[in-house]
């Protein structure tokens, strides 16, 4: 018996000829021609130049494998709509189609598909790593151990401090702190720097306007945040006098006399 989907139809001459079902090898073939593929290494100089490295491998993979310090963690079901800058639920970082999305997977397979089809949302500038997390770790560029929660960055190296962002709370080893909308986008945009310095100017941007800001707000929920953070993990949230914040994974070495 045949399957469904090549049963011949009868059409009004007595007949038609068969359909063709495209293989998935011929559709991702297709998805490759729309998609300027990157090698690991060109992929490693955009991410540090700012585009967005979006891994869909799912968690128990991330946790097996390692993560990319940099990238963003994504569920793969809702990769479109987190990126898509119609979307309700997009992410900040989607503010228009010109956004520059890389997309990881483990092999290269998976991200080709999703890549191209966020060309079909407009996002003619997206594609993928050619190879996946795989041909990234054997060209001996910066993995770190796995565990980041979808929807956040990973950390350069491993922290006390990290984010949930279902519950728009902190984690401090472990253990959850509230943080109001405010300090949890403060908090976000400090920990997408991945230990650099965050200007005050780029993190008031970030916040935009709101009833009663002033100049010196963002200086004034920072040090609400260090007061949240407690003794140990506070150390890790540093002021560059003059430039902005900076939190790091390990405390700053001390300054010889």
């Amino acid at each position: 018996m045949q399957s469904p989907a090549y049963t011949r139809p009868d059409g009004p001459s007595g007949g038609t000829p068969d359909i063709h079902h495209s293989s998935i090898d011929e559709l991702l073939a297709r998805a490759r021609t729309r998609l300027r593929r990157l090698a690991p290494e060109d992929a490693a100089a955009e991410l540090a130049d700012g585009a967005l490295l979006v891994d869909v491998r799912a968690d128990l993979v991330r946790r097996a494998e390692g993560e990319i310090p940099g990238s963003l963690v994504m569920d793969r079901n809702v990769l479109e709509w987190r990126l898509d800058p119609c979307s309700t639920w997009r992410i900040e970082e989607a503010t228009d189609h010109s956004l520059r999305a890389i997309i990881m997977c483990s092999q290269g397979y998976m991200s080709s598909m999703a890549a191209a089809g966020l060309h079909d949302l407009g996002l003619v500038r997206a594609t993928d790593v050619a190879g996946g997390y795989e041909a990234w770790r054997a060209a001996g560029l910066p993995v770190v151990p796995g565990g980041t929660l979808p929807g956040s960055y990973v950390a350069a190296a491993p922290s006390p401090i990290s984010l949930d962002p279902g519950g728009q709370r902190m984690l401090v080893d472990g253990a959850p702190v509230a943080l109001t909308p405010l300090e949890f986008r403060l908090l976000t945009a400090l920990l997408r720097g991945n230990g650099r310095v965050v200007t005050r100017e780029d993190l008031r941007s970030g916040l935009g306007e709101w009833a009663g800001s002033r100049s010196r707000s963002v200086d004034l929920h920072i040090h609400r945040i260090r007061r949240k953070l407690g003794p140990r993990a506070a150390v890790l949230l540093t002021t560059e006098r003059g430039v902005g914040f900076r939190l790091r994974a390990t405390p700053a070495p001390a300054e010889s006399g």
